[in-house]
Parts: structure tokens; C-alpha cells; sequence
């Protein structure tokens, strides 16, 4: 019976019968839901693998939210220190998270052919989804092979004046920053710059984003590199949604910004073609368009329009924040650290001289390749490396079944105090080759191993030793008002919270 209140004529029996079925309705679907996303929350329980405390319908993604992708990776990790594996839940999705070292090795390289595909939520639109990040089986093995030459050591030796040539603007700009006396946010000014060595490589233009940050291709790169987090949080909770949302025109990335990359690709094409320059440019674009099919052509080893317009974006998508990152911990930890950053500018005094870094010279900076190592050892831009194993194996005694998502903690391995003693303090010294010598070849993973690693690691540390190794020649980075270290980590990106601050002081 409802009750009736002054001034009211309170509910009918019909309304309050309603208004029950309406709430146990609600009731029901909550059940529901949460029985739906707790579904496999039993897979390991299962497999007789360990996992930590699971929330019910989160897994336990609410807790990378609520604490940052990095600590709990190595919350968890340490609370496993005994254990080769554990189990992990991506909301509904059961991952396998590796962290025995020799697993890691048969997973990425012996056993590669049962783990060839990584994770991919959802089927991106043209001119995205043919890129070698998201491909898969034997898909990527013809764009794989394809493409491999175009980061041989010749072809990079090729490219190299690309980035010469934007070093020396970015030294005319740190000049004229330095004349000021104004602090420098590292991680932007490197973002700047990267960018522009990209569009100069992979989109054959010449766009000056340290000057003109918010120029068109600017603009539109950065859309790119920002995604719909919204739908990348719904697909994430219900993976299927990925092909539904392609569908309807709905990805995760905006299409506009990835149809004037592709517009800006072609235009470069044709206009090469035109005028007869097709090959003369040694870029990233001279090269992929020497293996593009010609209409009705059926050879192979050749790419379509669509595979090169995905090569180059992925280069855009995947290089600018990868290189950016490391550049920029890498001279903000040489500012911090005075000592190290005068031993890297006596090497570069030493083997360079006076003369512009290049590809030849930068080839015996030891110790500045082991500076940089450093700085990826400890704020790595991959967070972590995820493969599918298509096939089911047998990997050290555990049992992996086909379809199940493994995960290499690529940050936690990085920071274990048993592979790296002391792993918050920058030392340099840790990649002699004699302490390489003596540590597991697995416990340094900055570009992944075995066949499906990073295309481009080779080229990305050539623009990171000529850039550094310019700069160290001319300046000196050091420590400003702004300067913040210790460093926190964002809860999700290799980023430093309070910024990557610095002023640059020039040499005698």
C-alpha cells in the first residue's frame, strides 16, 4: 500500500506496483551486467594461476585508473616475485602477465609463431588499420617483409641527412631560447621536433613546428596521437562494440585528421611522379613508394595505396611519442646530473670535434648510447608488450591456451632491484658491456626482440644520438626553478607530472 503525504494525493496502487517492477527490473539488469562482466573471472582460478583481489565488474582495470598503469604493474609484480606468471583482468579480458624472463624470450622469439599477433580491440578504417602495429598472421608478414628494407643500414644512412638538417634548426632555436634565459618544458620542445623530422621523412614536408607549433599538419598529427577515449573505454569493456563502432563510421582515432594525412601523402606522390624527383629524396617515402603496386599489378612483395598511406601514419602515430619521450628524459636527467652529462660532452668533444653529428660520427658515442638506455630503462614509452597466442603451448611448464592474452611488464622489469640494483637512480654505468655482459639479455626490452620488434628502432636511436650529441656539443642543459626530481610518472604515459623543466646554458 503506498502512503499518502500531506498536500499530496500520494501514488496508486497501479503506480506503486509500476514503480516496483521498474526498480526490480533495474535490479535485475545490474545483476545482469555484472554477471556478464565477471564472467571469466574464473579463468585462472582455473588454469591454477594467481591473480590479486578482482573487483566485480572492473577486474582489474579500476585499479590502473585509480593508481596509474605504473604502479600497479609494479604493485603486482612485486606481490608475485616468486611466481614466473600471474593472471591479470582487463575488465573481462583475461591476460597472462610474463614475468619470467626466459618465457619472455620463447614467447617473442623460439615460440614467435604461436604469439605472432598483438592485442587489437577493434578493425580500424582505411587508411589505418593495414599498419604493422595492428596486423595480423600473414597480413603482416608481406608488409613486414616489404617494408623491413626500407630500414636497412644503407637506406637509414640514406635518411640521415633528414634529421641533420632538422638538428641544425632546433640548435637555432635552443640558441636564441638560451640568449633569453628561458626555461624549456623538454618534452614539448622534443615533441616539436620529432614531428618535424617525421613529416620530413614519412610525408615528404618541410613544416617547422618549433616555430609554428600550430601549423595545419601540427594540428592534425596531434589528433591523431589523442584518441576517443570514450569509445577506446567502451571497447575496452566490451570488445565486441570495435567492429560495430567501425561500421557506423565511429573510430577510435578521428577520421579527418587521418584522411589529410593520406591526402598529404598522395599529394606528395603525385607531385613526385609529375616532376620527376621520385627516388630523389631519400625518405621514408622515396622507399615505400618503390614497392607500390601499380594498378592491376599482383606481385606480392608490393604495397597498395592504403598499406602506405597506414606505414606512414603508424611511423607519425608511433614515433612521435616514442623518440619525444626519450629524448627529453634523456637530456633532463643529463641536466640533474651534472657529472654524466659532462662525461657525455667530453665523448662527444672527442669523437666528433667540431664537425655536425652525423651518420658516421655518432657511430662511437659509447657512453651517450648508454645514457639514453638509461633514460628507457627507466621511463620507458612502452609500457608494456602484449602478443596473442594463436595456437596453443606449452611455455616452462605453463600451460597457455589459444586465444589468451599474454603481457610482458616491460616497466616493472625495468625497475626489479634484482636485475637492477637501485633502479631509481640514474647510472649510466649499468649498459658497460660488462654489466650487459653479466645480466639477462630479456632484462632490457626498449624495442621488444624477435621478429615482430620495432621496425624502426635503428633509425629512432640515430636521431637520438645526433640530436643529444648536437646539443651537448653547443649547450649544457641544467637545473631551473621549475626543475622537479626525483620524477612522478603520469598515471598513464611515461611523462613526468610536473614536466620535463630545464634551462640551457651554452659552452665555451
Amino acid at each position: 500500500m503506498c502512503l499518502k503525504f500531506s498536500g499530496t494525493d500520494g501514488l496508486s496502487n497501479m503506480e506503486c506496483f509500476t514503480l516496483s517492477l521498474l526498480g526490480l527490473a533495474i535490479l535485475l539488469l545490474v545483476l545482469a551486467f555484472a554477471k556478464f562482466m565477471s564472467a571469466s573471472h574464473d579463468t585462472f582460478h582455473k588454469m591454477g594461476i594467481d591473480t590479486p583481489p578482482t573487483s566485480l565488474i572492473l577486474g582489474h582495470f579500476g585499479l590502473s585508473v585509480k593508481f596509474g598503469v605504473f604502479k600497479v604493474q609494479t604493485e603486482f609484480y612485486k606481490m608475485f616475485k616468486d611466481k614466473k606468471v600471474y593472471g591479470w583482468y582487463d575488465t573481462r579480458t583475461p591476460i597472462l602477465v610474463i614475468k619470467d624472463l626466459d618465457m619472455v624470450k620463447e614467447i617473442m622469439v623460439k615460440s614467435f609463431n604461436h604469439f605472432i599477433d598483438r592485442r587489437v580491440p577493434m578493425e580500424h578504417d582505411l587508411p589505418f588499420r593495414d599498419n604493422l602495429l595492428t596486423l595480423r598472421g600473414s597480413k603482416w608478414k608481406h608488409v613486414r617483409s616489404t617494408v623491413s628494407p626500407t630500414f636497412s643500414s644503407g637506406r637509414i644512412k640514406k635518411m640521415s641527412p633528414h634529421v641533420e638538417r632538422n638538428a641544425k634548426k632546433l640548435m637555432k632555436h635552443l640558441q636564441s631560447k638560451q640568449e633569453s634565459g628561458e626555461e624549456l618544458e623538454l618534452k614539448e620542445l622534443c615533441g616539436c621536433f620529432t614531428l618535424d623530422v617525421i613529416a620530413s621523412i614519412a610525408f615528404g614536408l618541410e613544416i617547422n613546428a618549433l616555430e609554428d607549433p600550430d601549423n595545419k599538419f601540427s594540428t592534425e598529427a596531434k589528433r591523431i596521437t589523442r584518441p576517443n577515449l570514450l569509445l577506446f573505454a567502451l571497447i575496452l569493456f566490451f570488445p565486441e562494440l570495435g567492429n560495430i563502432f567501425s561500421r557506423l563510421g565511429l573510430p577510435i582515432f578521428p577520421k579527418s585528421s587521418m584522411q589529410y594525412m593520406a591526402n598529404v601523402i598522395d599529394a606528395a606522390i603525385e607531385e613526385r611522379k609529375r616532376d620527376g624527383s621520385e627516388g630523389k629524396f631519400n625518405d621514408f617515402l622515396d622507399l615505400v613508394m618503390s614497392a607500390e603496386k601499380e594498378d592491376g599489378e599482383a606481385i606480392k612483395e608490393r604495397l597498395t595505396r592504403s598499406e602506405i598511406h597506414a606505414q606512414s601514419i603508424i611511423f607519425l602515430f608511433a614515433g612521435l611519442d616514442s623518440v619525444s619521450t626519450v629524448m627529453s628524459f634523456t637530456l633532463f636527467l643529463l641536466a640533474v646530473h651534472p657529472e654524466c652529462c659532462k662525461k657525455a660532452q667530453a665523448e662527444v668533444d672527442e669523437k666528433i670535434g667540431k664537425d655536425f653529428p652525423n651518420y658516421e660520427n655518432v657511430q662511437g658515442l659509447n657512453y651517450l648510447e648508454m645514457c639514453i638506455s638509461e633514460a628507457i630503462r627507466m621511463a620507458p614509452p612502452g609500457i608494456f608488450i602484449d602478443r596473442q597466442c594463436v595456437e596453443a603451448i606449452d611455455v616452462q611448464g605453463v600451460h597457455i591456451p589459444k586465444g589468451m592474452v599474454v603481457l610482458i611488464p616491460v616497466y616493472a622489469i625495468h625497475n626489479d632491484p634484482d636485475l637492477w640494483p637501485e633502479p631509481e637512480k640514474f647510472d649510466p654505468e649499468r649498459f658497460s658491456s660488462v654489466n650487459k655482459e653479466s645480466r639477462h639479455p630479456y632484462a632490457f626490452l626498449p624495442f621488444g626482440h624477435g621478429p615482430r620488434n620495432c621496425i624502426g628502432m635503428r633509425l629512432a636511436m640515430l636521431e637520438l644520438k645526433i640530436t643529444i650529441a648536437a646539443v651537448l656539443q653547443r649547450f649544457s642543459p641544467i637545473s631551473c626553478s621549475k626543475t622537479v626530481f626525483p620524477f612522478q610518472l603520469t598515471k598513464i604515459q611515461a611523462r613526468a607530472v610536473d614536466g620535463a623543466w630545464v634551462k640551457i646554458e651554452g659552452r665555451q
